[in-house]
């Protein structure tokens, strides 16, 4: 939700303002001049039992308060909502070949990739999400579901795979088989995230065939700086078959041709706040706009019609 004001009526604002407190000042002395000729406060608060010079401030207060109300009901105020559209179903495709573990994303690719997708899946409502990674060969992780819970917990515990490669076209298949299933009104859209090219398995042509007639939107995001980056395989991963190879190894020309012919779009990142804005961009939201334009000036009646009631009976000046 984002609150917009116009800023033009800013230093009328000030100047109101200023203005009321000069004059309430002004004809706060006047007032009090008259008392101090005319009154005697001693006697009058031995008859009424109460005190009778009381302070100037609260009546002022409200009706400063009232002057920035209706410069603001002024200003065109408009209460901007951002709600998800209802009936979206992802598919979270994420690489997990050795290679994801290049630090130029702090403290790798891996981690960058998973810290960024919860913040994403946190964020989500009405929306189901599954996750496959892939290194050789893909991994369905989870089907499809409204348990943020669940995914959330499977995105913390996801590690690199085996065996080595980068198996895209598999992993896109074994995607698209997740989201077929899903009801056909609701959108279905797979996000791609790798760092290599599909060096194992099928080719991604062969898995344009069943991501288009399953009308299946993929957006596929290239992680990677452009710059060249060494790798170094942890112990645990010896056994693993994991080789290090030179980058950038992102195929950008068939991952463009991917998203284009399924609807999708291909996005570049080389930073963590590019990977989040791409995220956040996948989120199909509707804009609902609101004007609390009556509510203001409701609210700045109340506080004039209360300064002037406070301002005739326990605030009054006696003359």
């Amino acid at each position: 939700m984002e609150i917009e004001f116009s800023h033009q009526y800013y230093t009328l604002m000030a100047a109101l303002v200023i203005a009321v407190v000069i004059v309430y000042y002004l004809a706060s002395r006047y007032f009090k001049v008259r008392v101090l000729r005319f009154g005697n406060f001693e006697v009058l608060e031995k008859i009424t039992g109460d005190r009778i010079r009381h302070s100037t401030i609260p009546p002022l207060i409200l009706r400063i308060l009232a002057v920035v109300f209706f410069i603001l009901a002024a200003s065109d105020p408009r209460i901007v909502e951002y709600k998800q559209v209802v009936g979206e179903d992802f598919v979270l495709t994420i690489d997990t070949s050795s290679s994801m573990l290049t630090p130029d994303f702090p403290p790798n690719r891996l981690e960058a990739t998973k810290e960024t997708a919860i913040r994403w899946i946190s964020s989500m409502q009405n929306a189901r999400v599954g996750v496959v990674t892939f290194a050789g060969k893909p991994y369905v992780r989870t089907e499809p579901t409204l348990d943020k819970e669940k995914v959330l917990d499977i995105l913390a515990t996801i590690t690199t795979d085996s065996p080595a490669g980068t198996a895209i076209g598999e992993a896109l298949i074994s995607s698209a088989a997740l989201l077929s299933d899903s009801e056909t009104e609701r959108n279905k859209t797979i996000i791609l995230i790798t760092d290599g090219r599909n060096n194992v398995g099928v080719s991604i042509n062969d898995s344009l065939e069943s991501l288009i007639k399953s009308n299946i939107r993929v957006y596929a995001v290239g992680i990677g700086t452009s710059e060249s980056a060494e790798i170094v395989i942890p112990s645990e991963l010896a056994d693993k078959n994991a080789t290090i190879t030179e980058f950038p190894q992102i195929d950008e020309e068939v991952l463009q041709s991917l998203a284009n012919m399924t609807g999708g779009k291909y996005a570049r990142v080389e930073d963590m706040q590019s990977l989040k804005g791409v995220l956040l961009t996948q989120i199909e939201t509707t804009e609902t706009i609101k004007k609390p334009i009556p509510y203001l000036i409701f609210i700045a009646s109340i506080l004039l019609l209360l300064e002037w009631a406070i301002e005739i009976t326990k605030y009054r000046p006696i003359p």
